[in-house]
């Protein structure tokens, strides 16, 4: 077996195993990134990147030198370095760029994935009739979201869900079929778990991806049908499933009506959201006292603890983010980190959107999991929470891979 054999089926076990275990999807992706470096699949993987995606590469490599750079000025030192590991998984885009642009490789790493999506949706059903029990936190028979969690849960399965809705479109005959029934189920579930920013990425994906359906093609009695499909099921989602109670309570507290919360969803909703408010409330007075460097790279819980001590903090919790990556962004690296995770994001995601989906079926993996960082972004770490952002890693790993050829073809715009 030849190195760059061992290395897709090792990603192909991971992916297979990505929605179970984070201890076995971490230790076959560091498996795989070991025989990348030692064969040198890495380096051309690199270079690759760089010859084919240059702004994305450069603006990649500014993001994460700014992330290591960061320690220097850390309050904290050895939580900065804890920080730079849990960046780890990104050294993996060159080799899945690289090893990826095998079709039949390329084909053998999304069955594997969606496959092990596929039956974690089934072992949630079974979480949610008490059939199996786990001890993640965030997950429960009345929150059914297996060893994901509620609050990447709706990321992963809004992105997938999206790409399956799109495949359908571009399938003919029964098969489109089977993506959408599989699409409808995700996005039950996604719906019907606690996680309210994965209700959001969810819409707006399903929504992108409806767009891309319409422009420039004359299917219109297709995309007209699917879109229907799709709106009646949002719809029917949100109306009579569990996630009515939970948006309630959310827009009671934004409308200052959170004392008219009733049940028990509505006012966890609440307190959810109340207590998001009161840590970016602390994390936006950390960074007044620290306006143009931040505390850098894994300053941030230092600095909590210090300004609890002072009376200051509006949060009764020490936490190490704030739920939300624009903030945690400002208040390690100052206005210079902000801006530049966002023109990270505007790259990574206009480099997905201008490709031609309809030529590549892998084209829409480079664009769905940036749109889906960005709104998750909004309520969470999601550049370094483990499972958005490793699904993120090797969905637009794989995307890049199938893509090189067009984006030449097409040239750097």
């Amino acid at each position: 077996m030849s190195l760059l054999a061992l290395t897709n089926g090792l990603l192909c076990i991971a992916a297979l195993a990505f929605p179970f275990s984070v201890a076995a999807s971490n230790v076959v992706l560091g498996l795989a990134l070991a025989v990348g470096l030692l064969s040198g699949i890495w380096w051309q993987g690199a270079k690759a990147c760089w010859s084919d995606f240059r702004i994305l590469s450069i603006t990649f490599s500014a993001y994460f030198v700014l992330l290591l750079l960061g320690v220097l000025w850390s309050q904290d030192f050895a939580w900065g370095i804890h920080i730079l590991g849990r960046h780890w998984f990104w050294l993996l885009l060159p080799i899945l760029c690289f090893s990826l642009k095998d079709e039949k490789w390329c084909r053998y790493f999304l069955i594997a994935l969606s496959t092990g999506l596929t039956l974690n949706l089934l072992y949630c059903v079974l979480q949610s009739f008490g059939y199996v029990h786990v001890t993640t936190d965030g997950s429960s028979a009345d929150n059914a979201t297996g060893h994901i969690g509620h609050i990447g849960f709706g990321t992963v399965y809004g992105t997938w869900a999206a790409w399956l809705l799109y495949m359908g479109w571009q399938t003919q005959g029964k098969v489109s079929w089977v993506y959408w029934i599989v699409a409808s189920w995700a996005y039950l579930m996604v719906f019907s778990a606690q996680g309210r920013s994965g209700y959001v990425v969810a819409t707006v994906l399903a929504c992108a991806v409806l767009v891309k359906c319409f422009v420039g093609h004359a299917h219109l009695k297709k995309n007209l049908l699917v879109t229907a499909a799709v709106l009646l099921l949002f719809t029917t989602l949100l109306a009579v499933g569990p996630a009515k109670e939970r948006l309630q309570g959310t827009w009671m507290l934004v409308s200052g009506q959170q004392q008219d919360a009733e049940g028990f969803w509505q006012k966890n909703a609440v307190a959810a959201a109340s207590s998001r408010i009161e840590m970016w409330q602390t994390t936006l007075d950390i960074y007044m006292d620290n306006p143009v460097f931040g505390v850098g790279t894994g300053g941030l819980p230092s600095a909590v603890a210090m300004i609890k001590e002072e009376g200051r903090s509006a949060s009764p919790f020490t936490f190490t983010h704030p739920h939300n990556q624009y903030l945690l962004a400002l208040v390690r690296w100052g206005p210079t980190g902000l801006l530049l995770m966002l023109v990270l994001f505007f790259v990574w995601a206009r480099e997905g959107w201008r490709l031609d989906w309809r030529a590549s079926p892998t084209a829409p993996l480079v664009f769905l999991p940036a749109l889906a960082l960005v709104i998750h972004g909004l309520s969470s770490s999601s550049l370094e929470e483990h499972f958005s952002a490793i699904l993120a890693v090797l969905l637009l790993g794989t995307g890049l891979s199938g893509n090189r050829d067009h984006n030449k073809q097409g040239g750097e715009k």
